[in-house]
C-alpha cells in the first residue's frame, strides 16, 4: 500500500497561530498579556499583510514616506480592533419553512429588534407579516477569519487616502497638473479599484455558497471527494491572497492555485479538476448575478 504524500509546512503569515491571537488579544483584560500577545505575535502579521497591501496594489500616498504611510495605517486598524467578529447570527430570507417547523410571528418593528439583537439563543426560524406579504426566515451563522476582516479595512482605508489627496490636489492646484497625476497614476485608477472590490465580493460570496453546499452534501449530492476539495477551496477562497499572489503581480497564479490544492486534498491534479466541477458551475453562475448587478 502506498505512502500518501504529506502536505508541505504553509509559508503564509496568517493562520491558525494568528487567527487565535487575534481573539486571545480581543478577550485579554490584562494589559501586560494583551501587549505580549500583539507584539509578538499579531504585529510581525500585519506588519506583512499591510506592506503587501500597500505595494500590490501600489496604495501609496505621493506626499508620504512609505513608513508613515504604513504607521499611519496600523494605527487605524488598532482603532478599529476590537469591531471585529468571529461569528455572527443573521437572519437570512428563505422560500418556505420546512414542514413541522415552529416559527414566531412577528411584524416590521419586531423584525428590527430580532435581526439587531440575533444571537444563538434567538429562536431559529420567524415570520415577518405586513399587509402586503409574509416572509419567512432563518437564523444562520457566517463565520468571519480576522485575516480578511482587517484586510479590507487596511485596504479601505488606504484607497480613502489616496482618493482624499486626489480631492485635496483638484482644490489646490492647476487642473492639467492634477488631470495628468489622476491620468497616468495606477494609484487612482477608479476602474481598477471597482474591479478590485468585484473580486473580493464574488470571492466572500462563492466561499459563503460553497460552505452551504458542504453543510448539505445529500442535497447536492456531494461525493466525499468534492466535500474534501470544496473545504480545501474555502481555505483558498478566505486566504487567496496569502497563498496564490506574489509580490510583484496582481493575479492568481494558476499554478499556484492547483499546487494548493494538490497539497491540502493529496489528490492528482485530473482528481481535483474532476471534484471541481460543481463549484465551477456555483462560481460561474454567481459572477453572471453579480455583473448583472452592476
Amino acid at each position: 500500500m502506498g505512502r500518501g504524500r504529506k502536505p508541505k509546512a504553509r509559508k503564509g503569515y496568517f493562520y491558525e497561530k494568528e487567527e487565535q491571537a487575534v481573539i486571545d488579544y480581543i478577550n485579554c483584560k490584562d494589559i501586560n498579556k494583551k501587549n505580549d500577545i500583539f507584539n509578538t505575535i499579531l504585529l510581525p502579521a500585519f506588519t506583512k499583510m499591510i506592506e503587501s497591501i500597500i505595494r500590490r496594489y501600489k496604495l501609496y500616498v505621493p506626499d508620504e514616506e512609505f513608513d508613515e504611510n504604513f504607521k499611519d495605517t496600523i494605527s487605524y486598524l488598532i482603532s478599529k480592533f476590537a469591531l471585529y467578529k468571529p461569528v455572527v447570527y443573521k437572519y437570512e430570507e428563505i422560500e418556505k419553512l420546512p414542514e413541522k417547523t415552529n416559527a414566531i410571528m412577528v411584524d416590521e418593528c419586531e423584525k428590527k429588534l430580532f435581526f439587531k439583537n440575533a444571537n444563538e439563543k434567538s429562536p431559529e426560524y420567524i415570520i415577518v407579516t405586513n399587509e402586503d406579504n409574509v416572509k419567512p426566515y432563518k437564523l444562520s451563522v457566517k463565520n468571519y477569519k480576522a485575516f480578511s476582516y482587517y484586510q479590507t479595512i487596511c485596504k479601505n482605508y488606504l484607497m480613502a487616502k489616496g482618493i482624499q489627496y486626489v480631492k485635496e490636489q483638484k482644490r489646490n492646484a492647476p487642473y492639467d497638473t492634477v488631470s495628468e497625476m489622476y491620468d497616468n497614476n495606477i494609484k487612482y485608477a477608479t476602474e481598477e479599484d471597482k474591479g478590485f472590490i468585484l473580486a473580493e465580493k464574488l470571492i466572500n460570496k462563492t466561499a459563503v455558497e460553497i460552505q452551504k453546499m458542504i453543510d448539505f452534501p445529500e442535497k447536492h449530492n456531494l461525493n466525499e471527494n468534492e466535500i474534501k476539495v470544496g473545504k480545501a477551496l474555502i481555505e483558498l477562497l478566505n486566504n487567496w491572497e496569502t497563498h496564490v499572489i506574489t509580490e510583484d503581480s496582481n493575479k492568481l497564479q494558476k499554478n499556484k492555485v492547483l499546487y494548493f490544492l494538490r497539497e491540502e486534498t493529496l489528490m492528482s491534479t485530473k482528481i481535483v479538476r474532476e471534484n471541481m466541477k460543481k463549484y465551477f458551475k456555483l462560481y460561474y453562475s454567481l459572477k453572471k448575478e453579480e455583473i448583472e448587478d452592476q
